[in-house]
């Protein structure tokens, strides 16, 4: 019997054929996880922008991995460990049904990393990690979803209600009842229905994706990516009621179609929550690579 020392290690053909192997049965694992994420992003209204920074992370990495990382293939001792917890956090998702979608998503995030790990070594799963971010914030937003939508529509239609009659403008917040009851703002100008569209979730969505894209594309400290992350929930909060004020004072006083002011002043809102968040994180470029890993210090 041959002593594991004296074995030949995988040539790169074999190394590859057992990746492939590794990928599709990962790919058959998780498939109903990345088909619910698909169908998200796409026939969600407010979370499809959301999905698209998603796809802009991956391609960034991937961009980055490309032109800053050798090809070799090889099934290294850090990708088995990765696998490892990626099944063992699955195990654990069946046993705490309660968090089995944020340990899904964890799961997913390690299995991917570990065939990054597999075919570009540890420093490709550290350029991959700002995408691997961005799934799993998008994911547990897409989960929270119908939860966040009453209550997001409450603080949304509170505080412009708050605002408008701040500036002088007779407001009153309402709720119709009905199959699904309906927030109102009633204001001299017409009255304005705080629906799903209007929750603020899009801008939500995309202001914790480009905050963890952007702390983990820059390396900032784990106190620094807290706080980045914990700024962009008010921002997008802000940036959603400030947007349906002004719709409130503008759409009746313009001579235009009311979807047409809707949609303009909501992309401008969203953009600014957006470059908000890039100018909170020391306004990063993404036509260079991602910053390396900070090095351990030395030993004392």
């Amino acid at each position: 019997m041959k002593r594991m020392a004296d074995q030949k290690p995988f040539t790169r053909r074999e190394a590859l054929i057992w990746i492939v192997g590794i990928g599709v049965m990962l790919a058959l694992i998780y498939a109903p996880l990345l088909m619910w994420l698909g169908y998200v992003g796409a026939h969600v209204q407010q979370l499809s922008a959301g999905g698209l920074l998603v796809l802009f992370a991956i391609l960034i990495c991937v961009r980055d991995v490309r032109d800053g990382l050798q090809f070799e293939p090889r099934v290294n001792p850090d990708g088995l460990w990765l696998l490892a917890g990626a099944f063992a956090t699955l195990a654990v998702a069946r046993l705490r049904p309660h968090w089995s979608l944020p340990l899904i998503l964890v799961s997913f995030a390690l299995a991917f990393a570990a065939v990054v790990s597999f075919l570009f070594g540890k420093l490709g799963v550290h350029r991959f990690l700002p995408a691997l971010g961005a799934i799993v914030v998008f994911g547990l937003l897409a989960g929270l979803f119908p939860t966040l939508d009453w209550p997001l529509r409450a603080i949304a239609g509170k505080y412009a209600a708050s605002l408008l009659a701040a500036l002088g403008v007779p407001v009153r917040l309402a709720i119709r009842i009905g199959a699904a009851p309906e927030l109102l703002l009633q204001t001299p100008g017409g009255t304005f229905i705080v629906a799903t569209e209007c929750n603020g979730a899009g801008l939500l969505t995309s202001s914790l994706i480009v905050a963890v894209v952007l702390a983990l594309h820059e390396r900032l400290r784990w106190t620094e990516t807290l706080g980045l992350l914990v700024l962009a929930v008010p921002v997008a909060i802000v940036g959603n009621f400030l947007r349906i004020v002004s719709i409130c004072l503008i759409a009746p006083r313009v001579p235009l179609p009311y979807y047409f002011v809707h949609e303009v002043l909501g992309d401008i809102f969203y953009l600014t929550g957006l470059a908000l968040i890039w100018a909170l994180a020391g306004r990063p470029q993404f036509d260079r690579p991602i910053k390396p890993p900070r090095p351990s210090p030395a030993p004392a």
